[in-house]
């Protein structure tokens, strides 16, 4: 959960393995990473072939996956935790404006 690989765009590592996602520590740079679309990016692997499991066949790799689907819940609960407190902030700046 440290502040960094959540928002490396191209969605391949230069060793062949997919970058795991990484909730960012600023909550408003979470926004930036779409988890939909790294998601669908490693499924689409999956599908290929691109991705093997750990005896090199053509498997699902499930650490990996499992890795990857905690960073995206990691982000997306950032997502959701910040959207909370703009939402409460609002309520605020409208509740003192009666």
């Amino acid at each position: 959960m440290d502040g960094g690989g959540g928002c490396d765009g191209d969605g391949a590592s230069s060793d062949g393995r997919f970058p795991i996602l990484q909730a960012n520590r600023d909550p408003e740079s979470n926004w930036e990473v779409d988890v939909a679309k790294r998601l669908e990016e490693y499924l689409l692997k999956i599908c290929s072939g691109e991705v093997t499991g750990e005896d090199g066949a053509h498997s699902v790799n499930f650490a990996e996956a499992a890795l990857l689907l905690q960073g995206s819940v990691q982000v997306y609960s950032r997502k959701v935790e910040y959207l909370y407190s703009l939402v409460l902030h609002a309520l605020e700046f409208l509740s003192q404006k009666k």
